[in-house]
This record gives C-alpha cells, sequence and structure tokens, in this order.
C-alpha cells in the first residue's frame, strides 16, 4: 500500500475521518473496489507486477472474511460457556474473561454485519462447526478436548485469536480506500489484540510458557501442516512485509527503560505480522464443515 497516504488518513481529524455521505452512498461499491484502486495504492513498482503475483481483494471480500473468522469466535466463546461443571478454573476472573470476549466477538459480528448489510452485500451464513478439528468425526481431532480441558480450550482460544489480530492488520491495505472502514477495522484490530493478550496471560497464570504477545520462546502449541500457519511468518526482530515484496525490515533493539525494566527483545517482538487471507481461509476451514 502506499504507506504515506494511509499515515496522511490515519494523521486526519476526527471530523475529516467521518465527513459527508451516508454509509450507504459510501460503501455501495464496496464490492467493486478491487485491482484498478489497489493498484494505485500500491508501493511504486508493486503496481507493475502480473495481477495473478498480487491479491486483488475487495473492500467487501475482507469485511465478510472478518466476519467469518468474528463469527467463529463467537461460536467458541459461546460454547465453552455452557460447558459442564468443572470446566472453568474456581477463580471466577477466568469465566468473567470469557464473558467479556464472547460479548465484544457478538457486537463484532453485528457490526460487520450491519456494515455490510447496509452496503447491499451478502452476510456470511453460519456454517457447522467443530472445535475439535474432526470435521465432524470423519478425520483425527486436532483438540478433542477443547470442551472439557480448559488448558487446551486456551490453546485454541490464543490461536484463533492471533490469527484474528494478523488477519486484521492484513485487511488493512484493501480498506485504505475507505476512512470509515479502515478506522473500524482498526478499532476491531485493537480489541483482537487485548483479547489475545489476555488469553496469553491465563495461560501463563496456568503455568503455560508464553508471553503476552507472540514470542519465540512461546512453548509451541501448533500442529504441522495445519495450525502452525498462524506462526509461520511471524518474525521476532524483523517485520516482513507481505508477499509478493516479502522484504524483511530489520528492527534495531533499542533499549527502553533501564535496570531491572530493561525492555530489547520485547519491543520488535510485539510487532505483528499481517496474515494473508488464503491463510485466514486454511484455518478457518480447520473447524468448519
Amino acid at each position: 500500500m502506499n504507506i504515506l497516504k494511509l499515515l496522511a488518513d490515519l494523521a486526519a481529524t476526527p471530523t475529516d475521518f467521518h465527513q459527508a455521505a451516508s454509509r450507504r452512498a459510501t460503501i455501495a461499491s464496496l464490492g467493486k473496489v478491487g485491482a484498478k484502486t489497489l493498484a494505485a495504492a500500491l508501493p511504486l513498482g508493486l503496481a507493475a507486477l502480473p495481477a495473478q503475483a498480487r491479491d486483488t481483494r475487495t473492500i467487501l471480500d475482507s469485511l465478510q472474511l472478518a466476519t467469518r473468522l468474528e463469527q467463529l469466535q463467537n461460536a467458541l466463546y459461546s460454547r465453552a460457556l455452557t460447558a459442564g461443571p468443572g470446566f472453568f478454573p474456581a477463580d471466577a476472573s477466568f469465566r468473567s474473561s470469557i464473558v467479556k470476549m464472547q460479548a465484544h466477538q457478538q457486537q463484532h459480528v453485528a457490526l460487520l454485519t450491519r456494515v455490510i448489510t447496509t452496503s447491499n452485500g451478502d452476510v456470511p451464513t453460519l456454517p457447522n462447526y467443530d472445535f475439535t478439528g474432526s470435521k465432524n468425526n470423519t478425520q483425527a481431532a486436532l483438540f478433542p478436548n477443547v470442551f472439557s480441558n480448559f488448558d487446551e480450550f486456551l490453546r485454541l482460544a490464543q490461536l484463533l485469536e492471533d490469527t484474528s489480530v494478523r488477519a486484521y492488520k492484513g485487511a488493512v491495505e484493501f480498506l485504505v480506500q475507505d476512512n470509515y472502514i479502515l478506522q473500524t477495522a482498526l478499532q476491531l484490530h485493537s480489541t483482537e489484540a487485548r483479547h489475545a493478550a489476555r488469553i496469553r496471560t491465563m495461560r501463563r497464570l496456568r503455568g503455560a510458557v508464553v508471553k503476552p504477545w507472540p514470542s519465540p520462546t512461546d512453548a509451541d502449541i501448533t500442529v504441522a501442516g495445519k495450525t502452525a500457519v498462524v506462526y509461520a511468518t511471524e518474525h521476532a526482530t524483523t517485520q516482513l512485509l507481505p508477499a509478493p515484496i516479502n522484504t524483511p525490515i530489520q528492527f534495531q533493539l533499542l533499549p527502553i527503560g533501564s535496570g531491572a525494566n530493561l525492555l530489547t527483545q520485547s519491543v520488535p517482538e510485539a510487532f505483528d505480522e499481517p496474515l494473508a487471507a488464503a491463510d485466514v481461509e486454511a484455518l478457518l476451514g480447520l473447524f468448519t464443515y
């Protein structure tokens, strides 16, 4: 994307951000924002790449994918809240956190649904979910005890929340043509980031080796060829630009603070790389049938 234009847009005043035209008028053509407008927003030289070398999804495509991901998370938390006795730890803060996150996911689904329907787009229908990953017992389960073992549930929740954070970041370049949609997506992104940090903190309180953000020191919770995609392109000391550029930008380990409060590695670790829509689709497919 044209990063200078994006930064200029984000620096706009609140009045500029919410100006003129109704939502219906502004996003009625979401499904038409594709190759031509995307090419205009690409960095110098990238627009000349063959069409098959870049993703030309529309704003509507991105909103529909975000809705499917939010629906998945909402279903996960909703089902966890109806799990049998003894599923949640005795500490009531664990359950209350899931209650709040489920409420947020429900609100996110409602917001995205309203935006899509206002543009006369099709809201994704709810599929059948199988959070064990067995696709209705037709293959080996990835999380066989997801609703009977709280720690296994938290591992899946972490994977989905981390996916959501990276998915919203990956969608930014396709939303830059509409300030209202861009601002909305960034607000949803920040909420998902807080969810991810809370899930990770809950896991750490229960003895897991994990930081509040993705780190190479985290204990691996992925399944090769299945959920490993969530962290496959997540880097600790570089920010990797998305395909087809694939250029790593090295972070300097600048010290922040001093003494016991000195931070170095934690700073670049906290920068998430975007996750391509195709990878998000693959993960969604693991838990639907």
